[in-house]
């Protein structure tokens, strides 16, 4: 209910059965889709490259402004 901002008094005399099992539907649906994106994000991140402390420093050497 929380998902709608509405109460369950408010489902429960306003909602057809038909509406209801429709927005249950949809709200699986969104949530699949929140986890399965969430899941990609993660692959991603693992697939990341490892490099050493000083190849780090060497691609970032130039790149990084010296203060005075």
């Amino acid at each position: 209910m929380v998902e709608w901002h509405i109460t369950p008094d408010y489902i429960s005399n306003n909602w057809t059965d038909e509406l209801f099992t429709l927005m249950c539907e949809k709200l699986t649906e969104r949530k699949k889709r929140e986890l399965d994106a969430m899941q990609d994000k993660s692959q991603i991140k693992s697939r990341a490259e490892v490099v050493s402390d000083k190849e780090l420093f060497g691609r970032i050497g130039m790149k990084v402004k010296r203060g005075n």
